[in-house]
């Protein structure tokens, strides 16, 4: 009997208890307190799981991890940090809220970038995906080349029990596959050319990770994802496993698209925008895979999936709608720009917030191609703890503004916005990570119903 793993059980039951009567969430606390008694807890309990999967990079690991477990899900017991608390005491709450853990149960876990190594140290998971890398909170996690040099090192630990996934269009993480003693399979774009607005790249990855000589890319979806090849040496986007062809993004804010997987065709359509998640799909696609998964469950799923809160959302505010886009770092900001840009008239709420999980660093909006949408705007305002910031970026990006068109409180900004809608118009609110909490709150006790995920 391991004693310190039962006192460790224990109390973080305990303190999970107590929080929730509270009115808390459980998401990490009473994973911090266990894991003071037994450090090694992560790797104990996710050992009694079937298969674990682990799912990092800078931006998409919420829906990519969504998307795997609700197709997964119709077969399979999953066990999942689902509110995206991705550090290892998030970890350690969602095993413990599901201990013991019996019956055919897979760990699928949103892992935080800076602490993949330690998670994959604990976990040991058969399968990893690795999205990207992108400038993301400088202040917290440092430069690309300084979190790639800490995944090099994880990777080459992995046994010939893990698969690895990579997106072969990050350059950076394609790169990663030198080190693999594993299985390697690889996802990207097979599309020469996408029909969404050209937008400025900002890369973060511009040299050959292999020999530092300049990467010259054939084609260019987004900052530094596309086909490539080094002008100096041999390195180059690798043979795709799994790739997408044929991309129509809607004017719905949906996508049809034609995924191969391996020389097996399928045509899908789910109900999100953009390129970002193009790769978020593929990659969920790349894993499901490895299971046994009738092909038309694989496509229902995808055609029937919601993003997470904020991701992207439709509201319904009685005769007045809302669309929300998670904004935080350049890359995906762009992304969310350029997928706005194929409209008009457009009435934008825009929320910058410095707090810890934001960042406190907001330079990036620097490298946000803001321009893009200042004449397709009809509307503007700027809220949160960091709104005169970003007014000065939009004001040199092209934005007509004036005095009333910034207010830090965001309470009165969402009030204020949606008040002077004419019904059946669209409000877009594009908020940082801690101001989706505040736009949910302030909806809610406007009235407006969100359906908001607390499994």
């Amino acid at each position: 009997m391991d004693l310190r793993l039962l006192s460790a059980v224990l109390l973080g039951k305990t303190a999970s208890s107590v929080i929730k009567l509270t009115g808390g969430g459980a998401t990490a606390a009473p994973g911090y307190y266990a894991l003071k008694i037994d450090p090694n807890l992560v790797r104990k309990l996710a050992g009694n799981l079937d298969k674990n999967i682990v799912v990092s990079g800078t931006n998409g690991k919420t829906t990519t991890s969504r998307l795997i477990s609700n197709i997964l899900s119709s077969q399979y017991q999953i066990i999942h940090n689902r509110q995206g608390s991705n550090l290892q005491r998030g970890i350690a709450s969602t095993l413990l809220k599901n201990y013991p853990i019996a019956g055919n149960a897979v760990g699928l876990w949103e892992v935080d970038e800076a602490t993949l190594p330690e998670a994959v140290s604990q976990i040991h998971p058969q399968i990893i995906v690795l999205l990207n890398l992108f400038r993301d909170q400088l202040d917290r996690y440092g430069e690309v080349n300084s979190l790639r040099a800490k995944w090099q090192k994880i990777v080459s630990t992995l046994t010939k029990n893990t698969t690895l996934i990579l997106n072969a269009d990050d350059p950076g993480i394609a790169y990663l596959a030198k080190f693999a003693k594993c299985k390697v399979l690889f996802f990207g774009i097979e599309d020469k050319k996408i029909n969404l607005p050209e937008v400025r790249n900002v890369a973060d990855t511009r040299y050959c990770p292999n020999c530092t000589h300049k990467l010259i890319f054939n084609t260019q979806f987004s900052s530094h994802l596309g086909h490539y090849h080094c002008s100096n040496c041999d390195f180059k986007r690798p043979k795709l496993q799994i790739c997408t062809r044929n991309l129509d993004f809607e004017p719905d804010f949906s996508t049809k698209l034609q995924i191969t997987i391996y020389k097996r065709n399928l045509s899908a359509s789910y109900q999100l925008p953009g390129l970002f998640n193009v790769y978020n799909v593929l990659a969920a696609v790349s894993v499901v895979n490895s299971f046994d998964l009738e092909d038309d469950n694989l496509t229902s799923q995808l055609s029937n999936f919601s993003g997470a809160f904020g991701r992207f959302q439709k509201i319904s505010a009685g005769s007045k709608h809302i669309l929300l886009f998670l904004v935080k770092n350049p890359t995906g900001a762009n992304e969310v720009l350029r997928t706005l840009a194929t409209k008009n008239n457009l009435h934008l709420l825009t929320i910058l917030n410095d707090n810890f999980a934001d960042g406190k660093d907001v330079s990036w909006i620097w490298d946000t191609n803001w321009e893009v949408l200042a004449d397709k705007v009809k509307s503007v305002n700027i809220t949160g703890t960091r709104s005169w910031d970003l007014a000065n970026r939009m004001k040199y990006a092209g934005f007509k503004l004036n005095k009333d068109s910034v207010y830090k409180d965001i309470n009165y900004s969402i009030k204020n916005s949606l008040e002077k809608l004419s019904n059946n118009d669209t409000l877009i609110i594009l908020p940082t990570y801690t101001a989706l909490l505040t736009v949910q709150k302030s909806l809610n006790k406007m009235g407006v119903n969100i359906k908001w995920h607390k499994d």
